[in-house]
């Protein structure tokens, strides 16, 4: 029982506290190089060298740590070195300028002195040192606002600046300069010292290992994805074309999280690598073009795992065959699809879906092979497919394994393999005319999956040729010897660009300021959120967003003066701009210099009012807690207290970042208190002082939990000031000097110090100008609703009926890219905040059920953007033959369907940012798509159907293919062809071909924004409410109301999903009993024969049940399995389910909306425990997906 436990403890310690291989390292590095600055502080000899603050070796060992790679700690020695070379030198001149204030008499007085002889001059002498202090204070603020990347730089200002001033005014110069130079540099010195000697992290192999990760997660997920879509459908697992059954749908839609999380990590760790010194045969720089071509292809695959779950719902349609007559439900999108001729598509399709797939799935596994070759990462990282039935194995793997492989003729056979597909597709398609003149949901869905299937084999070909040239450079670097063949790469001193990118940490923008202190992330370390978030950059709305850019009017440039008649331009409109004048008279504006400068001070402040703000709250926090300092009567005092620890705390406790301040507070009190308590312990182990070893000894044990703290976890600032505490405190009792003090006292001050100057510091950020995380939650999330309306606007061209060059120039591009990487920025900092709120204090109510919400309305936004990413792709690399070919006669609808998502949107970000309800009418996007729909179907119709139908395909022959098998089927979709001989169409037939392909994978993706859309109103009438008047001028959903109708329609639809199998299945039996008895029966009327095959056309069709490798019947389906690998659905309550006539659904007479009973508050078990149900686990789809779901069947 004891070992049980034991281990059962052991298992948990190693949850709470994940130690992985790089952060012991790490943490061992750090720990020897504060353990020996401070052994060189308990040795006279060394510490008479150290001037006379010894203690700030220790200190700035901390600052300068080696626990982070060799170009990170390079890094952070510039940077600290830069901050004590002009601290240094401001510091000189502020003592010099006080010192000619004291006379010539200023070297050989005391300052005891000039207080009782010639206090004038000594307030003088104080006054100017505070106006240096407040000077440099603002400029500290100013820059850790600018960027965090800044904070190893003003530091250091600050440590040398600050003690510097309250140091005797009769020190000398050279005396200062080596009180504020050699520990500093020697602790420099040392900690890159022991960064190349401990366990070295070059950028090289680092980059490698987290490529390698990505590759493997990108791997992973486009197995997953294809599995799901071409095997959603097989029961029996025998007649499967692959080895594996397809994992759960909230698996797989958990996949594109890991992607995007493994490759932002990538980038990161490749923004820092490539500035990085490393010794290898190749330069991380190789892997850029690699790296960065991740970004569009996981675009593509997350369109993939969308068309999985377009899929899920298409196969998941049922119509209720019992329901009462009275039981109206309103038709949406998914009811127009058909899954029988969905499923006959991809019968036809399998095969070479699957063929492709499987050279796909090679390319990718060489693709990581020969980049953790190049890059010397272990093999074994190297993952490989397990899916197919003979799959190589990655244990054979190695160095001779590559060599012997051919691997050009490789990736000329998945570029044959790419082109044979292209084909096969295409024929199989061209015959499907009457699907491709009638755009419909199954042609939208498999569109979707073809392009972007195709796009991604496009740029795996990209990627393996990039990972080939490559490997072909380290195999030549290799045959030349380690000696010759192995480089010292320097790569930020390549060009003046890449060195100010370096020096400026412009790539760094997205980390926070304390996670700048440790040096990148670690790898194969979880590593939960910051404790802080970051603002979004100055100016980016105003930048992106054309509605924001109106904000702000340049009003020294602007002339009020009427509309001039342009008389030399007859053709033009008459009229031109107010600032342009015909002719050689011009308006010259003379304004008083009084006006200019107060536009410029406005358009100033209004540009970079943030860096304002925190600049004085840094110099209001710092001055009250260090004013003493520049008091004559109280300078002695406050010197013998320790004031300047006063100081050191409180700007520790200042933050530019958005976070809970208490909170914060609370955590650094805890850090200062923990380490003073051990620094006492340590010195009473050490006996006062007679036993220094132990003494050592008992430092560490306290040194490395708050390493462990400082490298792995957010609360980096804590464990900074709890490590701190332990050396300066303890040091502050060894060391001799006129303030020296017991250790009993110094504890005390130390306590004292973060009590007054850590509640000075959160007085004043609570106070003056206080940044809440919910105000900045609702700018982040009515800043993404603002780019989706932006993005909408810039796709859609052509919207008066005139004609295109391109349906989407270079430079509209450009923008939207920038806008959608913007817009997933603030996604990420949204979340951030959503976390940060729940520990600001608020006045009304808790903050649970709210961000329950704003989770929900992060999720759909996420979804809305991935939607858009993937149209833009598609519209950049097909077009659409509907823009190009149709916008003359659909252009009004087109303009009618972005009217309305764009009032939408726009409606979401007022509400969200104002706080103020929406409008009571809003237009409807699914019916405005739907007309547009009908108008391209019906156009396509009057114009194609005749000269579709007359074209007479030619016999040509295929020089890519010698041979194709006969594919039998008994559908009038599949048309048997002649080996070596195929029906083909010209090549303008094909472009036409593909543009109506793009249109119709775009028209998937606007579905689902349309869904996403309107469920992100119905979550922001929970956040602002909505001006209905059913209720009054004002009314407000619950989201616990929101949250049941989601949880308690997926459940049923689970379960007649079972129950339609059931019925199914005794109704086989039935027709096997009652035989040829249906050939007898009658219908009465021909009005009755059409409306039975009008019924039976929109019932869920199965498929020919002697298809091969499918059930070949929708119905057969097992929904509950696809969702979530689930055996059984958990019942809900019944006081969950008898929630009815709430003030969010009372009136509410919507599609299967069920009376739910509101018999509980908001903030109710019972509703709070179901409301739980959207968790993180990978067996539970999104809350927002089920009301999606749920939304497209209904």
């Amino acid at each position: 029982m004891d070992k049980h436990s034991t281990k059962r403890l052991w298992k948990a310690a190693k949850k709470q506290f994940p130690l992985s291989r790089v952060l012991a390292q790490r943490i061992f590095k750090s720990t020897v190089h504060a353990t020996v600055s401070l052994i060189f502080c308990l040795i006279p000899q060394i510490r008479n060298r150290l001037g006379n603050q010894p203690a700030m070796l220790p200190l700035i060992a901390v600052i300068v740590h080696p626990g982070r790679r060799v170009s990170a700690t390079i890094q952070g020695a510039i940077y600290c070195t830069t901050g004590l070379l002009v601290g240094l030198a401001y510091a000189l001149f502020g003592r010099v300028l006080a010192q000619k204030c004291l006379g010539s008499t200023w070297h050989s007085v005391k300052e005891s002195e000039h207080y009782t002889h010639s206090y004038m001059r000594y307030e003088a002498a104080l006054a100017v040192l505070a106006v240096f202090e407040v000077i440099m204070l603002f400029f500290h603020g100013w820059m850790r606002s600018v960027s965090h990347h800044y904070f190893g730089i003003v530091f250091p200002l600050f440590l040398v600046v600050h003690f510097a001033f309250m140091a005797s005014l009769d020190q000398t110069a050279g005396t200062i300069a080596e009180a504020f130079s050699v520990p500093f540099y020697l602790g420099i010195a040392m900690a890159i010292f022991w960064n190349l000697v401990l366990f070295p992290e070059f950028g090289s192999t680092y980059l490698g290992n987290s490529t390698v990760d990505a590759l493997n997660e990108i791997h992973k997920s486009v197995d997953s994805a294809l599995n799901f879509f071409i095997s959603i459908d097989v029961q029996d697992a025998s007649k499967s074309l692959y080895s594996e059954q397809p994992i759960s749908l909230a698996k797989l839609l958990n996949l594109k999280k890991s992607i995007d999380a493994k490759i932002s990590s990538c980038t990161l760790v490749l923004q820092e690598c490539i500035y990085e010194v490393s010794y290898s045969y190749v330069s991380p720089s190789d892997l850029k073009p690699v790296i960065q071509s991740f970004s569009n292809l996981s675009k593509y695959i997350n369109a993939l795992i969308n068309a999985c779950q377009l899929e899920f719902l298409l196969v998941g349609r049922r119509t209720n065959e019992d329901m009462e007559p009275m039981d109206i439900k309103l038709d949406r999108e998914i009811q127009y699809a058909d899954a029988k001729k969905l499923f006959e598509v991809l019968r036809r399709m399998k095969e070479p879906i699957f063929g492709l797939h499987k050279t796909l799935s090679q390319s990718l596994f060489l693709i990581k092979a020969m980049l953790a070759y190049s890059y010397d990462v272990k093999l074994e990282k190297v993952q490989g497919a397990t899916i197919f039935p003979q799959q190589a194995d990655n244990s054979d793997l190695s160095k001779d394994y590559l060599e012997q492989l051919d691997i050009g003729a490789m990736i000329q056979t998945l570029v044959d393999a790419l082109i044979d597909f292209d084909l096969q597709a295409r024929e199989e398609l061209i015959h499907l005319d009457e699907s491709l003149l009638e755009p419909n949901d199954e042609m939208f869905l498999f569109s979707s999956f073809l392009l972007n299937f195709k796009e991604t084999t496009h740029s795996v070909t990209t990627m393996i040729k990039e990972a080939h040239v490559i490997y072909q450079r380290r195999k030549s670097k290799e045959a030349k010897g380690p000696l010759r063949g192995k480089t010292l790469w320097v790569n930020f001193l390549s060009n003046y660009k890449t060195f100010k990118t370096w020096i400026t940490g412009a790539t760094s923008s997205n980390v926070t300021e304390s996670q700048s202190l440790t040096g990148g992330a670690i790898a194969d370390n979880y590593r939960p959120p910051a404790d802080m978030g970051i603002k979004r950059p100055v100016g980016e709305e105003q930048a992106l967003l054309a509605q924001r850019k109106t904000d702000i009017v340049d009003i020294a440039k602007k002339e009020l003066s009427l509309p001039t008649t342009n008389r030399d331009q007859g053709g033009s409109d008459g009229t031109s701009e107010p600032s342009v004048l015909l002719g050689d008279s011009k308006s010259v504006v003379m304004r008083p210099v009084l006006t200019a400068v107060l536009i410029f001070c406005h358009d100033f402040y209004s540009k970079y009012q943030d860096h304002f703000r925190f600049g004085l709250q840094v110099t209001i926090a710092l001055m009250l807690t260090s004013f003493p300092m520049f008091i004559p009567k109280t300078r002695d005092w406050y010197d013998k207290m320790r004031g300047t620890w006063f100081g050191f705390v409180a700007i520790l406790a200042m933050e530019p970042s958005v976070g809970g301040t208490f909170w914060v507070f609370f955590l650094r009190g805890v850090g200062v208190i923990l380490g003073a308590a051990w620094a006492y312990v340590s010195y009473l182990a050490g006996c006062n002082q007679t036993n220094p070893y132990l003494e050592v000894i008992i430092t560490i044990f306290g040194a490395v939990p708050g390493f462990y703290y400082f490298l792995g976890t957010p609360y980096v600032k804590a464990a900074i000031i709890q490590i701190i505490s332990i050396y300066v405190v303890m040091l502050a009792a060894i060391i001799p000097s006129e303030n020296q003090g017991s250790i009993l006292s110094n504890f005390a001050k130390r306590c004292l110090a973060v009590g007054y100057g850590g509640g000075i510091a959160v007085l004043v950020q609570v106070t003056m100008f206080p940044v809440t995380a919910r105000e900045q939650l609702n700018g982040e999330i009515s800043f993404v609703a603002g780019c989706i309306s932006e993005m909408q606007i810039l796709l859609a061209a052509g919207l008066e009926g005139e004609t295109l060059k391109s349906t989407l120039p270079e430079e509209r591009y450009q923008r939207l890219a920038k806008i959608s990487a913007s817009a997933k920025s603030a996604l990420g900092r949204a979340t951030s905040y959503n976390g940060l709120t729940r520990q600001e204090p608020i006045l009304r109510g808790e903050y649970t059920e709210v961000e329950k919400v704003f989770t929900q309305m992060i999720y759909i936004e996420r979804q809305i953007i991935d939607r858009m990413d993937n149209i833009i792709l598609l519209r950049k690399q097909y077009g659409s033959a509907v823009v190009d070919e149709l916008n003359s006669m659909v252009y009004p609808y087109r303009r009618q369907y972005v009217a309305s998502i764009t009032c939408l949107m726009r409606a979401v970000q007022e509400a969200v940012r104002n706080k103020t309800p929406l409008p009571q009418f809003l237009p409807s996007a699914r019916i405005a798509h739907r007309r547009l729909v009908n108008k391209v179907q019906s156009t396509l119709k009057t114009r194609y159907s005749s000269q579709m139908s007359s074209l007479k395909p030619r016999t040509m022959i295929d020089p890519f293919r010698s041979s194709q098998n006969d594919l039998d089927s008994e559908d009038a979709l599949v048309v048997k062809m002649p080996s070596k001989r195929r029906m083909s169409l010209p090549p303008h037939q094909y472009i036409m071909k593909e543009k109506f392909l793009s249109w119709n994978a775009t028209s998937a993706a606007s579905e689902e924004v349309i869904e996403y859309v309107e469920e992100l109103l119905q979550l922001t009438k929970i956040i602002v409410g909505v001006n209905e008047f059913k209720y009054g001028f004002l009314s407000r959903p619950l989201y616990a109301d929101w949250a049941a109708e989601a949880a308690v329609n997926f459940d049923e639809f689970i379960e007649q999903s079972r129950g339609a199998q059931k019925k199914d299945s005794k109704r086989a039996l039935k027709t096997e009993h009652v035989g040829d008895n249906n050939s007898v029966t009658s219908v009465g009327s021909d009005d009755e024969l059409e409306r039975a095959a009008d019924f039976e056309e929109h019932q869920p069709i199965a498929m020919d049940a002697k298809s091969t490798n499918s059930s070949g019947d929708p119905d057969q389906v097992d929904l509950a399995s696809i969702a979530s690998h689930k055996s059984e659905v958990p019942s809900l309550p019944s006081k969950f389910r008898r929630r009815f006539f709430s003030i969010a659904s009372k009136g509410d007479t919507g599609p299967n909306f069920h009376l739910l009973s509101k018999t509980r508050t908001l903030g109710g078990n019972e509703m709070a425990k179901y409301a739980e149900i959207d968790s993180d686990s990978d067996e539970e789809l999104p809350l927002a997906l089920k009301k999606v779901i749920l939304n497209r069947r209904s």
